[in-house]
């Protein structure tokens, strides 16, 4: 008897673990819904974010339970705020650092295509022998095109497709620019040429906007933290 009742028990208690488990993650999948979109669509490995996001709501119990038993609740709820936050926060940041990369290493790419179109190679061919050079992750994603364009799609369409998934500013200048030249010809190395220096100065303006604001940055999250720091002390 007391076997039978402790199978059923582990029984039931693993059943409504799964249930709430499944209901966690289509809660958790649907809160960041809008990153993951946009971490594919940037090739962002983002295998391990379910595990996150359950460790996430484990760690939000944590927080209500510790409130509760040191009778702290007004730090626990301000923490259980940012906690809220965090997921988007800490998406926001990993997609933001993916497109400032993609971006600087653009500039390498567009000199280098320029080069080998002035060696006389085709345009095509410049940019399988650039995507095998190019560093991570930029070489991923002039991979998935040369290896499209392999496959027998067009690399006009290979070009546009990845345009509309990137929505980067540096790389749909990059691209438009040799749809034109593959659409209605021209002189491809002026073009990649002037890519590159237009590509330059838009790393520097921002590089330089950056800078400037990083301090102002610095200072609102500092204000932001200090009254659920100054509350936790009080508590304390």
């Amino acid at each position: 008897m007391i076997a039978t009742t402790s199978l059923m028990f582990f029984v039931a208690a693993f059943l409504f673990v799964d249930s709430v488990r499944e209901a966690w993650d289509r809660f958790a999948n649907g809160f960041i819904a809008r990153h993951i979109a946009q971490a594919h669509a940037l090739s962002i490995d983002h295998a391990n974010i379910e595990t996150a996001m359950r460790a996430w709501g484990l760690s939000i119990l944590g927080i209500v339970g510790l409130g509760v038993l040191l009778g702290m609740l007004p730090v626990a709820l301000g923490l259980i705020v940012v906690f809220l936050l965090l997921p988007g926060w800490t998406l926001q940041w990993v997609i933001r650092r993916r497109r400032q990369l993609l971006r600087d290493q653009m500039v390498g790419c567009t000199r280098a295509l320029a080069n080998s179109a002035r060696a006389g190679q085709s345009l095509q061919q410049a940019l399988q022998a650039v995507a095998a050079e190019s560093p991570y992750p930029l070489a991923n994603e002039l991979q998935r095109i040369t290896g499209e364009y392999q496959l027998g799609r067009p690399l006009v369409e290979a070009l546009s497709d990845a345009r509309r998934r990137l929505k980067l500013d540096s790389f749909s200048l990059f691209a438009s620019s040799m749809i034109a030249s593959l659409e209605r010809g021209g002189r491809v190395t002026e073009a990649l040429e002037r890519i590159c220096h237009s590509l330059q100065e838009n790393q520097r303006v921002e590089r330089k906007l950056a800078a400037e604001t990083a301090s102002g940055w610095r200072v609102v999250l500092i204000l932001t933290a200090f009254p659920f720091l100054f509350l936790a002390g009080f508590a304390v």
